[in-house]
Formats: C-alpha cells, sequence, structure tokens
C-alpha cells in the first residue's frame, strides 16, 4: 500500500455553462442511485437479483458566487409547462473537474432540486442543489445500458480545477444585508428580518419509467415556493391582521370565510440586496404562517412565511418566482 493510493481530490463542477465550485467544508458528491428487483423461489427464499436501476445524483453546495446566468441554471423550473420532462433530446452533461487532472463526465445530467436561498449578511446565498444523471443518446436514442459511457465516463487526464473562461474572484461571492417588500402594504416595506430570510422552492414529478431503460424522465406535476423569516418591528395584531382568518373589529375587506381566495388576500413579494438587486420575487405572496414563543431565549413574534402564488394573465399562468439578480425596475 502506498501513500498515494488515498485519495483527497477537490473538484469544479461544469454543466450547462456554468461553473461552480463547492463551498468550504462540502463536497461534491456523486452517489449511484441503483435498485435491484429480488428473484424468490418457493422453498429457497431470495436466490438473485435483477439490475432494475441505475443512475446518479450529484449533489453540491455551491461558492456562493452568484449571476443572472447562475439563478436561470440554478432555478429553472419557476414558470413551468406542467407535464413537461425535466430532460429533453439534448443531452446537457456535467463534468467534474480534479485538482489532481482527473475528469468525471455524466451523459445527460438535469436539476431535480432547485437549491434554498439563504438571505443574510454574513451567509453565502445558495443552498445544496442536485443534478440527476441519466443516460445519453447517441444516433437519436436513448442508449441501452451495455453502451459503453452510456452514464458515466472517468479519466485521469483532461480535467482542468482552475477555470479560464470564468475566473474565480471573491467578489462574485454575495454576502450582504436584505430587505423586505410585501407589495405596498403599510408596516409590510423595507422589512428586517432578526435571521435573515431562507426561500425553500418546491416541485413534484411524475416519472417516465420504460421496461428496457427504468427511469427515462422526471416530469413536472407542480412548482411552488415558501419564503420564510422573522420580522423585526412588526405588532402581533399586524400579523393577524394579514393572516385574516379571523375577523378583527373595524376591518371588512377582505372577506374572512372558510373557502377565502389565497390570492385575494396576496400581494407581490420582492427581496432586494442591500446593492440595490431584487434577488427574488414572488408575484404573489400569502401570508400562510405565523408562530408565537413565549421565554427568556425565545423572540415572541417568531417565523412567518410566505406562499409563492401565480399571477394569470388572459388566462395564462405566469411563473411562480423569479430570480432576477437585477435592479428594481
Amino acid at each position: 500500500m502506498n501513500r498515494s493510493d488515498l485519495k483527497r481530490i477537490p473538484g469544479r463542477l461544469a454543466w450547462n455553462s456554468i461553473s461552480l465550485y463547492s463551498k468550504g467544508g462540502t463536497t461534491i458528491d456523486q452517489e449511484l442511485q441503483y435498485a435491484s428487483e429480488e428473484v424468490n423461489v418457493v422453498g429457497m427464499g431470495k436466490v438473485d437479483n435483477r439490475d432494475k436501476e441505475a443512475n446518479y445524483k450529484i449533489t453540491l453546495t455551491p461558492d456562493g458566487r452568484m449571476s443572472t446566468a447562475i439563478a436561470s441554471k440554478l432555478w429553472p423550473y419557476n414558470n413551468p409547462v406542467i407535464g413537461s420532462g425535466i430532460f429533453t433530446d439534448t443531452d446537457v452533461p456535467a463534468q467534474i473537474h480534479g485538482n489532481d487532472s482527473s475528469l468525471d463526465t455524466y451523459a445527460s445530467v438535469a436539476v431535480e432540486t432547485m437549491p434554498q436561498m439563504i438571505f443574510h449578511p454574513v451567509k453565502t446565498l445558495v443552498g445544496q442543489v442536485t443534478l440527476l444523471a441519466l443516460r445519453g443518446h447517441t444516433s437519436g436514442a436513448i442508449d441501452a445500458w451495455a453502451t459503453t459511457g452510456s452514464l458515466l465516463t472517468e479519466a485521469d487526464t483532461g480535467g482542468s480545477f482552475n477555470d479560464s473562461t470564468v475566473p474565480f474572484a471573491t467578489s462574485d461571492i454575495i454576502t450582504q444585508n436584505y430587505t423586505l417588500n410585501w407589495g405596498s402594504i403599510t408596516n409590510w416595506t423595507a422589512l428586517d428580518f432578526y435571521d435573515g430570510l431562507v426561500f425553500e422552492p418546491k416541485i413534484e414529478y411524475v416519472d417516465d419509467n420504460v421496461a428496457a431503460h427504468g427511469l427515462f424522465n422526471r416530469r413536472i406535476k407542480s412548482v411552488g415556493g415558501l419564503l420564510r423569516g422573522i420580522p423585526i418591528g412588526l405588532a402581533r395584531s399586524e400579523i393577524q391582521s394579514k393572516l385574516n382568518i379571523q375577523g378583527i373589529a373595524g376591518k371588512s375587506s377582505p372577506a374572512v370565510a372558510r373557502g377565502t381566495s389565497g390570492a385575494a388576500k396576496a400581494a407581490a413579494v420582492t427581496v432586494t440586496g442591500l446593492d440595490g438587486k431584487v434577488y427574488l420575487s414572488f408575484p404573489l405572496g400569502q401570508l400562510i404562517k405565523s408562530k408565537k414563543q413565549h421565554g427568556v431565549e425565545q423572540l415572541r413574534e417568531g417565523e412567518v412565511a410566505w406562499e409563492a402564488l401565480p399571477v394569470f394573465d388572459s388566462g395564462a399562468r405566469g411563473a411562480y418566482f423569479t430570480t432576477p439578480i437585477a435592479p428594481a425596475s
């Protein structure tokens, strides 16, 4: 056994025209998702396994750099065609470049789980993202399991840890203070939050499973998102008023009743950085959560949350959320 047999290799992900390193204390994980079907015989029990599924998941917490290009790739399903697949007939490969010049290439890769956005002055902006790697194409058809490199190709040379196309710069890592505006609602503009804000995208899938291939595609069933944080300076009566779940003296609009529309009591939500750029926007955000805590160490008025709802224009549904990374218009 040689010391050189132990490999500790930092990497860089290159995918879909963006380049990401992993945040300090994290790794770029590439894990086989394998499943088999048991073969059982009466009187003998289990006698074999038959290969059923094999794909890879790539997870990483990006280094914290942010741009409109990165945002468009990490949050691609903000305005989806419901029922559309996250994979198309054009492969988008992903490469992991090791700092020892190694190179792992995955044939066809798409975002499976969009990352959180973390709005905090000393925390980087992007949470963990999960990519799904399925089999690629050859001559217009999905590769069979037996095709060389149908899922993954590993090489000991060809990797480039340093990215000369988009050179790394610490100034591109975003940490700053953020404020929230909830439409033009009195007392709900330029809000500060005790421990920042967290945006959690949501997505559900329906899978295409084909006999000869296994998992063939994932189709979008629903999309949404939740923005949560502990606001500073809001009276608890103000939170109850905007939840609109019980009658309040002197308040008659909007109506309060079981079955009331959430969109009717919602308003646009924007999160703006100290640099003047809007990082997250909900066309409509409905306040759906309130938490109160009585104790010595806890703030009494705790976490609130908004759910993203779409706006309809001439009967057409718009985006659930946007990540413009651009100055407010």
